[in-house]
């Protein structure tokens, strides 16, 4: 179900991005950089980088053969012992539990694999499916930050919700 990105995966994610463009842009700011493969060769090395310095990971969500979305670490803080997931999933891949799995995964390997303490995920306010992804998977939402990204014309605020070892362990 997850993949660790590759440099060869550059062009089926641009198609992908490219097909959900105008789904994807209500929630993520980077649509209007993302306009040739080669914008995604860049994110892809960059991710490449991140990973190799441990301070990042982006995973593909694959579903038979296909990539349906993008998730992973954000940012990863080894002194805090602490992770940031992010993701997105295409629009004809939503309400299938597709997410709640890969993030599942996800908190597997902060918590077994990287020894993290503790897995955020900040969600906009009004984004519905993905704050209802963290609440299913029973994160404690513990506040908000108030205009945290700039989006195309608006500033929107984050709903911040964290899970830590302990809680994961018990569940």
């Amino acid at each position: 179900m997850l993949k660790l990105i590759e440099k060869d995966d550059a062009d089926e994610l641009f198609a992908l991005v490219d097909r959900n463009r105008t789904y994807l842009r209500e929630w993520l700011p980077w649509l209007d950089m993302t306009n040739e493969v080669k914008d995604v060769e860049v994110f892809i090395e960059r991710s490449l980088k991140q990973h190799e310095e441990g301070v990042g990971q982006a995973h593909l969500i694959i579903e038979g053969n296909e990539i349906r979305g993008v998730c992973g670490f954000n940012k990863i803080d080894k002194t805090n012992r602490s992770a940031f997931i992010g993701y997105w999933l295409s629009a004809d891949a939503q309400g299938r539990g597709l997410m709640t799995k890969a993030c599942r995964e996800l908190e597997r390997i902060a918590f077994e694999e990287l020894d993290m303490n503790k897995v955020e995920i900040h969600a906009a306010e009004g984004n519905k499916p993905s704050r209802a992804v963290a609440e299913r998977l029973g994160y404690q939402e513990t506040g908000r930050s108030l205009d945290a990204e700039w989006l195309y014309d608006h500033f929107v605020s984050f709903v911040l919700y964290c899970k830590r070892q302990s809680d994961w362990r018990t569940l």
